[in-house]
This record gives structure tokens, sequence and C-alpha cells, in this order.
């Protein structure tokens, strides 16, 4: 008895540390939802892709090295069964899945009629076969690789279906796994046995079988590696069946499954050096180990008090899986995802290994260095009385909350929702961050059309139209200046710059640059955290509020609304968008104010405030290279040649993040031509 109650404690400390580490079941909740209305947003626009997000993040998982993944789903064309019905839209391309010669799970995408709207790269990728017309995985792939690249003019890796965007290049904070799928409606024949076969233990209800069921599939452009030929092989995908499957966990069993995840982490490296391959088990296999060890366990053992039985069971089922040779996707399981991969010897070491790493029991937990310290290792000083770091301050969820809901909601300001998709959020909206999320996207609609209609000022006929057009852009730009400093402030700053009023703009920047600010891009270590939590938790603030008080992210200006840009940063202008940090930008914006003002003495203070900020850690031009652009142009607008070719000069090697966008060359080089 004593030592059952010992396993008990020690599994309460390891529940209690993977809260911490893995997230609460509050956090958890918050960051599903938060992908959900995000998804929302994005889709609202009704365009011809759709975007699922994927992955552990999606899942409410966040773990050091997590990717961002993105699955585009083009409904130009659908796909279906034969034998199968199924809602298809008139105006769609229609796809026959055809049985491929190789593993199930896998098709062949017959062209059986051609629909109105159809990208290249589907137009390039159909090939004929005999009397029939395909769609080639291999070639479809390959182009929508060609053409992102073309685009970012970035070099990009591929991995499967997926291709990955760097993170110096992406607004996530991490890198960046993108695929393209066309959805199927109708459920495949081959994954039949999964609605159907017996379930002792209820999961999953059969409500969610249903509902997935109801949900279809997707295909993606990636054939059986075990295959001869690939070419025209499309993977069967149940990426959004799964996302409904890891929701339906309860938090003990999400708990086991990041714990999985962890392991995995700390032992690839391992894998490698024994097996020559560090992906021979890979993350997926761990989330259908998860699915098989719930379905067939009782959910009564899924408690705090069991959190390491849990994980000890879903290791022995591992172990007795790799024994087999055979590890059955979970939808079809006549699909065996080690064929190829875990056999003859790689097999018996990995299965020695496996026992041996087992038989550590408790101990197993300390094995790795990508996490340090190690779950073990925390334990271990938890036991010894050191349970103060894992007992966090009573502030810290709201905080940590915060700032997740700030994250994910400036990181789609550059994705203007329709007016009438935010507004209806809003108006459904139930929570304080349901609300803050749609009333922040309706006003960042709203402001996204202030400065496009901006431009129109130009072509108004007399001053009275050109009044009118110009006091209906600053109305629109109002509403996100209340809710953020930057971009809302700032935008609306640069509005009365363009217009000649510069002791409103420099009123405007003055708040910007004075004020505590949460400099909020991507999934950042914040330096001034404890700040906010004394300044902004448990004071039943609501979040509009909060941001209000002290959020600021990248400034954007858009190439289709240039005109709204001052000037001096046209030649930064050349592509899509011009990225800029709040606090160089509020000072280069001051500089340009007072310069227009003849103020040269708080022009230069203010370009000497500048030449500080280029240091700021965050914000700087370590960061980005704009920065060192932004001082170029104030010592090149008051004729310092010199330091602005410093600058210049200093922007070419800052940063790598979006240099192919830097003029800084040209720049650099029309300065020596003039002198």
């Amino acid at each position: 008895m004593a030592d059952q109650g010992e396993q008990c404690e020690k599994s309460c400390i390891l529940h209690n540390i993977l809260d911490v580490l893995i997230g609460s079941r509050q956090s958890v909740a918050i960051r599903r939802e938060l992908i959900l209305i995000c998804e929302l947003i994005q889709n609202g626009n009704k365009g011809p892709l759709d975007v699922f997000q994927t992955g552990s993040r999606t899942e409410g998982l966040i773990m050091k090295g997590s990717d961002m993944d993105l699955m585009f789903i083009d409904k130009r064309a659908r796909v279906t069964f034969p034998g199968q019905g199924g809602y298809i839209p008139p105006d769609s391309t229609v796809l026959v899945a055809r049985r491929a010669d190789c593993r199930p799970g896998y098709v062949s995408l017959e062209l059986a009629k051609l629909g109105q709207f159809n990208g290249h790269d589907f137009l390039e990728s159909i090939v004929s076969v005999r009397d029939a017309h395909f769609i080639s995985s291999e070639i479809f792939n390959r182009s929508k690789e060609e053409r992102a690249q073309k685009s970012l003019e970035l070099n990009m890796e591929s991995h499967g279906p997926a291709t990955t965007l760097n993170n110096l290049h992406s607004n996530y904070g991490s890198d960046v796994d993108f695929a393209y799928s066309f959805p199927c409606n109708s459920w495949p024949k081959e994954a039949i046995e999964w609605v159907s076969r017996p379930r002792f233990y209820g999961w999953p209800s059969e409500v969610l079988r249903e509902e997935i069921v109801k949900g279809g599939c997707h295909v993606v452009p990636v054939g059986d590696k075990t295959a001869a030929d690939t070419f025209l092989q499309w993977r069967i995908s149940f990426t959004t069946a799964e996302r409904k499957l890891v929701h339906s966990f309860n938090h003990v069993q999400f708990l086991v499954y990041g714990l999985l995840k962890y392991l995995l982490k700390q032992i690839s490296s391992m894998f490698q050096q024994i097996m020559g391959d560090g992906d021979i088990i890979s993350s997926y296999i761990m989330k259908t180990l998860m699915f098989y060890t719930i379905e067939n366990t009782p959910h009564s053992l899924w408690q705090e008090q069991n959190t390491f039985l849990c994980f000890m069971i879903c290791f022995k089922t591992m172990i007795t899986l790799v024994k087999a040779g055979y590890w059955p996707n979970y939808f079809i399981t006549r699909n065996n995802m080690f064929l190829g991969k875990v056999h003859g010897e790689n097999q018996h070491k990995l299965l020695c290994f496996l026992v041996e790493l087992y038989s550590m029991k408790w101990k197993c937990l300390s094995v790795g260095t990508v996490i340090q310290p190690s779950i073990g290792e925390s334990m271990q000083k938890v036991l010894n009385g050191a349970r103060g770091e894992w007992i966090l301050p009573p502030n810290y969820p709201e905080v940590e909350n915060d700032l997740k809901v700030f994250e994910h909601t400036f990181a789609y300001v550059t994705c203007s929702a329709k007016l009438n998709v935010s507004l209806k959020l809003l108006s459904k909206s139930k929570s304080d961050m349901e609300e803050f999320i749609a009333y922040f996207h309706t006003t960042n609609a709203l402001s996204h059309t202030g400065v496009n209609i901006f431009g129109k000022h130009i072509a108004g006929k007399g001053n009275k139209e050109k009044y009118k057009i110009l006091r209906k852009s600053k109305n629109f730009l109002k509403p996100q200046a209340s809710v953020c400093r930057s971009p809302g402030l700032l935008v609306l700053a640069t509005y009365h710059y363009q217009t000649g009023n510069y002791r409103k703009a420099l009123e405007m920047c003055g708040n910007v640059i004075s004020s505590f600010n949460m400099f909020v891009v991507g999934n950042i270590n914040y330096r001034n955290i404890d700040e906010y939590g004394r300044l902004f938790s448990g004071r039943g603030y609501t979040l509009l509020y909060k941001c209000m008080k002290a959020c600021a992210s990248i400034v954007y200006f858009r190439k289709p609304a240039s005109l709204f840009c001052p000037s001096q940063l046209h030649p930064e202008l050349t592509k899509d968008c011009l990225r800029i940090p709040p606090l160089p930008y509020a000072v280069f914006l001051s500089v340009l104010c007072y310069h227009e003002l003849w103020d040269t003495r708080r022009r230069d203070t203010a370009m000497a405030q500048l030449e500080t900020v280029k240091y700021d850690k965050e914000q700087g031009g370590g960061e980005y290279w704009i920065v060192h652009n932004l001082l170029g142009i104030c010592y090149e607008m008051v004729g310092d040649t010199r330091r602005a070719t410093r600058e210049y000069k200093d922007s070419l090697s800052a940063s790598k993040v979006d240099q192919r966008r830097n003029p800084a060359m040209q720049r650099k080089e029309s300065l020596q031509y003039l002198r």
C-alpha cells in the first residue's frame, strides 16, 4: 500500500509538472479556441482556398521546436469515391478516386469533369493515361513549390506533401509547413471498418464518429514510399478527423500525449545514432498510439493519480507493435505504417532500445538532452523539497493566456477579414476573448478600407470631394487607433502626417514612444512580461483595455495602397508589403514631422533617439534591417551622406529577414553616384 501511495504521489507531481510544461486545462482550451476563431476569420473571405491548421499547435500542444502546420484546401476541385454520392458544387472540377497500385490509403485521381476555375498548377498536372486523364501528385507538388518560391523569392524545402517556410520569413515565430489538398465529402471504403468496429469503452463516441464521417476526408499530393511508381499517387488524409479526436481527449489523456511527444524529442537523436534514422518513430505514430490506447482502455483509468501508469501502458503498446513489425494506420488498419521502415535489423535494434527504456520505469523520464532540465530531473527536485519553480505565481495563467490571445490576433493583422464575417463573429461572441478578437478584426477590416480609400483623394474633383474622401478615410482608421498603439494609432498618425497635420501626428507618435508597450510579434520571449503582470493582471480589465494600454505590433504598408505610405519609404515598398517595428517607426515619423515644421533642434534630438533605438534588442537593427534604412533616410534628408552610407551598409549585413526586399544597395549606390 505504501508503494502504491508513493506511485500516486509521484504521478500527481508528474501531472503538475506537465500542467506547467504543456499547459493547464484552461490554457489548452484557449489555444484551441484561438485556432478555430482565426480559421473562421481567414476563411470568411470565401476564396478558392480554405486554411486548416494541423499539427501539435492546433491540438493545443506547444513544445520547443514546434512548427506551424497549415493545409490549404482547394475547393475548386472535389474528390469522390466510385459509387458514393454527396453534394458537389456545379462549377467544381470532379476527380474520381481510383485504386492505386500500392498500400491501402493511397489513390489515383481521374479527371471526370473540368470545372470553370482551376489554378495553373492543377492544369499543368493533368496527364494522359490511355483513354483517361489523371492528376500527377509529383507534378502538382513541384509546381506548387516552384510557384511559392518564385512568389516569395525564397528557397524552401519539401518533405512529403509539405513545403517549409523558414521561421525567419513567417509571421508565426516558427517554421511553417504548408501542404495543399482537395476535399472529399464522402468517407473512403477502406476506412469503413473504423466506423463500425466494436468499441468496448465507448471512445470515440457514436456522435463523434458520425460527425467525423460527415466531414469526409482530403487527399494530399504524396505517394506511397514503398511503391515502385508514385507519379500518380495521392494519400488519403484524415487530418480534420484527427483534430476532432485529439480535442475529445480529457486533460490527463492530453498530458500523456504531450509526454509521449516529449519522450520522442528526447530520444530521436539516439534513434539516429543506433539506427541511422531519427524519424523511425514519428510524431504521427505517437498520435495513433494514443488513439489506439484510449480506444482500448476504460475512461476511468485516465485520472491524475494514474498519469505515469497510463504513459507506461502506451509505452507497452508501442513495444508490442514494434515487436509485431506491424503498426496499423488508425483509420485504415490494412495500411502498415512500418512497411519499408521497421524491419530486419532496424526492427531488432528499435525493439531492444525501447525494451531497455521501458525497463527504466521512472528513470526513462531523465533520458535525453534536447529539453533541459529533463522531466525526471525536475521531478527529483520536487521530491527533494524544491517545489517553488513548479508553483506558478497566481497571475501567471492570466498573463500567459492574454499574451497567447494577443500573439494569435496580431499574427493575422495582414489578413483583413470581410466586415460581415467579423461583425457576425462579434454578434455571436460569448466570452471576453471572442469579443476582443472579433472587435479587433472588425477594426482591422475598417482600417484596411481606410488605407485603401486614402489614395482616391488624388483623383478627386475639387477640394470638396478630396476633403470628403480624406475624412472618410480617417473615420475608417479611427476605431483601430482606440484598440492598439500599433498598428492602430501609428497608422492614424501616418494619415495626419500625409495630410499635413504634423503636430497631431507628433502627439500620437509621442504616445507610442513614451508609454509601456509589449512588442507582440510571433511567438517570442517577452522581456517585460513581469511589468505587464504587475500593471494589468488580477484587476478585472478586459482584453480590449489591456491591448489598448499595452500592445504594439508591426506596422504594415502594402503595395496596392502605396500612396498611404510616406514617400521616403517607397523604395522599400518594392514588393507586396513593408514591415516596420513600432518604436523605430514612431521615432522616424517624428523626425519627418519636425523636419516639415523646420524644427531642426527637435528633429536632431529625434534622430539621436533613433540612433539609440537602433540597438533595441527586440525592435532594433539587429532584428530588422529597415531600422538602418530609416536612419539612413534621415541622414540623407539632412545632407549627411557619410552616415547615410554607413547605415545602408549596416542594413545589408543585418538580419536576413526580408533581405530580398531591401533596397539599401541601390540607396548606397545612388549616394556614391551623387558624391
